[in-house]
């Protein structure tokens, strides 16, 4: 394989790489913004803590720091303005220190015509914008090289 086309290759995909993490960012972004901006408020109580643990895929694997590790995501109990109960699962997984205490009262935020499609506002939209961060990073890379490699070609 020639050095352009390898380059070529290479910067293909960090753009494509960087294209999926900065969509699957945005449109999670999007969603939790509507769900705070225009979502109908329960009030929630954590009724317990549902184990996950963190395991790496295979033996020839990378190791990393939480492999092996336990998080916990909360489970939470409330009922919908229209008296439906529900009981739903946090998406993001802490340690039992860093997360809610069973019994915590918290608010919920839900589309009352999917109430499935819900978010609790305490966990913010931080994970959304690290992977549109991310995208836009690894796009940029990928286009600066393309570019390089047309800029060289030229010359």
């Amino acid at each position: 394989m020639s050095p352009s086309l390898a380059l070529c290759f290479f910067s293909l995909i960090f753009t494509l790489v960087g294209a999926v993490f900065g969509t699957v960012g945005y449109r999670e972004v999007r969603k939790t913004d509507h769900l705070l901006r225009k979502g109908m408020t329960a009030q929630g109580v954590v009724t317990r803590l549902a184990p996950m643990k963190l395991e790496g895929q295979s033996e020839a694997s990378i190791t990393i720091r939480s492999t092996g590790t336990t998080v916990y995501c909360p489970v939470i109990a409330w009922t919908t303005a229209d008296d439906r109960p529900m009981e739903t699962t946090s998406k993001l997984g802490r340690a039992r220190d860093k997360t809610f205490r069973v019994g915590s009262r918290v608010e919920v935020r839900y589309d009352p015509a999917d109430p499935s499609r819900w978010t609790l506002p305490a966990e913010g939209n931080g994970l959304g914008r690290v992977f549109v961060a991310m995208g836009a990073l690894f796009l940029v890379l990928g286009l600066g090289f393309f570019a390089g490699i047309l800029y060289v070609q030229v010359l």
